[in-house]
C-alpha cells in the first residue's frame, strides 16, 4: 500500500486527532472513535478517503503517470546519456 499523505498532512490529522479524542471525554465516546480513525490514517499515510477520490498529497505520488499498476519507483536524479 502506498502512501498517499505527505508530513505536513499526517501531523495536522494527529493533532486534530488528539483535540477530538481528548476532546470527547466531556461530549460523547463517538468522537473519541473518530479521533482514533483519524489518528490511525495519520499513523499508517494512508487515508481511505484520498484513495477513493484518487488523491495525493505526497510529491512522489503526483509523479505516477496513470497507466501505472502501482509497480513504479521515483526517479532519483537526471538521467545520464550513454555515448
Amino acid at each position: 500500500m502506498l502512501s498517499n499523505m505527505n508530513k505536513a498532512d499526517r501531523l495536522i490529522r494527529m493533532t486534530v486527532a488528539f483535540v477530538i479524542a481528548f476532546g470527547s471525554i466531556y461530549i460523547s465516546a463517538l468522537w473519541a472513535i473518530l479521533g482514533i480513525l483519524i489518528l490511525l490514517t495519520a499513523i499508517i499515510g494512508w487515508c481511505p478517503i484520498y484513495a477513493l477520490f484518487h488523491l495525493s498529497t505526497t510529491k512522489e505520488q503526483s509523479e505516477i503517470p496513470a497507466n501505472t499498476s502501482g509497480k513504479h519507483e521515483p526517479q532519483r536524479g537526471p538521467k545520464r546519456l550513454l555515448k
